[in-house]
């Protein structure tokens, strides 16, 4: 467990990513507008081994992180400027981005989730927005885009099943992208300020499955998919456990999808979905 003043994490820190080729853990402090980069062996009150943070970063509000290992890059998700930053993997300090997208062709607003393809040099943003014309889904840049740049693809429609969405996860090696989609809108069954007002204890609290369309993972392709598609493969229904997913990883090594939920306030780990390919000898 990291925890504690040293280690200059806040309650807002909701997205996280793990370099597995440097061995760190790389987490966004949206209340510090900075970036904080452990040893993946940290423990306790440990200080970052590195820290992003100063007026040269351009970091506003941080929501969410992902790392390209293969060309030393951290990229951060800033809905406070509704842009994307992508710096060294080894920038610390006041350190400059070296690429931003941002801008009305965008069509970034509520970034909540960046995955990056390095082997198809895809750039994978979730965003989503409660403004009439505003852009619920994927957009898809390249890898190396930046400025005030349309996305070459955006998955978003009411086909794709999403009317809301957290973070992402990609797996390099298909291309797969895994998007957790918080379909419904869950309430904590009190007042944070006033615990358990005007609840009886002895009511059965109405179930999750009734506070509206239960969420889901699902999958899509980064190069093939556009447009107002559905997923090629979904997490979904009751035997799944799945109601409310904040959020989604991809364990490539044991080909795993591992989704916490905050319903339940549990981690579900999925084998990855088998998707098959329509060819001209059958399906396979």
């Amino acid at each position: 467990m990291i925890q504690g003043q040293l280690t200059r994490l806040s309650r807002t820190t909701h997205g996280i990513a793990y370099d597995t080729t440097n061995d760190e853990i790389i987490a966004p402090n949206p209340l510090a507008a900075a970036v904080v980069i452990f040893r993946g062996g940290a423990t306790g009150e440990a200080a970052p081994a590195r820290t992003i943070q100063g007026a040269r970063t351009g970091l506003s509000r941080p929501e969410t992180v992902a790392v390209d290992e293969k060309n030393n890059e951290i990229i951060v998700g800033d809905p406070g400027d509704r842009r994307v930053l992508v710096y060294r993997r080894a920038a610390d300090g006041d350190a400059a981005p070296i690429r931003r997208i941002q801008g009305p062709r965008t069509k970034l607003l509520q970034i909540v989730g960046v995955a990056v393809d390095p082997v198809r040099d895809v750039l994978v943003v979730s965003t989503y927005s409660r403004l009439p014309g505003g852009v619920t889904g994927l957009l898809i840049f390249g890898r190396t885009d930046q400025g005030d740049v349309a996305p070459k693809r955006v998955i978003a429609g009411p086909r794709t099943g999403i009317t809301r969405l957290r973070q992402i996860a990609l797996d390099p090696a298909t291309g797969k992208i895994y998007v957790a989609a918080i379909n419904n809108e869950y309430l904590p069954p009190y007042d944070i300020d006033r615990p358990r007002a005007g609840l009886d204890p002895d009511v059965e609290l109405p179930s999750p499955w009734n506070t509206g369309s239960e969420g889901f993972i699902g999958v899509w392709d980064d190069v093939a998919d556009d447009g107002d598609v559905p997923p090629r493969s979904l997490i979904k229904g009751r035997s799944t456990g799945i109601v409310h997913p904040a959020g989604v990883t991809f364990n490539a090594k044991d080909g795993e999808v591992i989704a916490p939920d905050a319903v339940w306030n549990g981690l579900f780990t999925f084998l990855k979905p088998e998707l098959f390919k329509r060819t001209a000898a059958g399906i396979r």
